[in-house]
């Protein structure tokens, strides 16, 4: 049965969040912006179309980048104080945001409701990923895409291991987030195929949150060609 909105909110309020980190969240970022998160971000949402959900819309920093003249966009953000933010920036042209306060394992719309699902850097820090990818799924059109950005765990030797001693660590310091989550993998094993469309493990973040991947993911039974794997944005080579 799919949560009322009203149930998906009383959900939200058990997220953790507070206003100081609210606050802290674009600085935090700031530096990852400034040197390719933001050119990413732009790539991702440019390529979205029709009836558009956002998931963990945050503070708004996708916002700038969708087209103008969608039919419809919603933007889930359970955490009250970063919706209070999102609801401050400019929205795009002709489009005027719905701003929904739910979890990302509890989404209050029906079946085969949206073309497109997007997040960025969101799945790294939900409660249920699983669940989570399930709920995407299941709001998705079985023509719908979902288009990601991930800081994913590393498959090196050195760095991996890493990410899996310091996940407790950086889970205090990034407000929540897991840095050893293999992202694809999980879409995969429920219910998506996935095209990694750009992956970059040379950003100016610390390296516990490298690398950085996008990607296109399809309810499994689509027959549309994926695309073919392109350069990373701004002329950084794919890996």
């Amino acid at each position: 049965m799919t949560a009322t909105r009203q149930q998906a909110e009383a959900a939200a309020d058990q997220v953790p969040g507070s206003k100081l980190s609210a606050r802290l969240y674009e600085p935090f970022l700031w530096l990852g912006e400034k040197t390719g998160f933001r050119r990413w971000r732009q790539k991702v949402v440019s390529g979205v179309s029709g009836s558009v959900l956002e998931l963990g819309a945050g503070t708004g920093l996708n916002l700038a980048h969708y087209p103008a003249g969608l039919d419809r966009l919603v933007l889930v953000e359970p955490d009250f104080h970063k919706a209070g933010i999102l609801a401050t920036k400019p929205a795009p042209a002709g489009v005027e945001p719905e701003i929904v306060r739910a979890p990302g394992e509890m989404l209050p719309f029906e079946d085969d409701t949206f073309d497109t699902v997007v997040e960025t850097l969101v799945l790294c820090t939900v409660a249920d990923p699983e669940a989570t990818a399930a709920e995407i799924r299941r709001v998705l059109k079985p023509d719908g895409r979902f288009l990601f950005m991930e800081h994913v765990r590393s498959e090196g030797p050195r760095l991996g291991p890493l990410q899996d001693r310091m996940e407790k660590t950086w889970m205090r310091i990034a407000d929540g987030c897991h840095c050893n989550r293999r992202t694809v993998p999980m879409l995969e094993a429920n219910g998506f195929e996935v095209e990694v469309t750009a992956e970059q493990d040379k950003f100016p973040m610390p390296p516990v949150a490298r690398p950085i991947v996008s990607g296109i993911a399809r309810p499994i039974g689509d027959s549309t060609p994926a695309p073919e794997r392109g350069p990373a944005p701004d002329g950084d080579a794919a890996t």
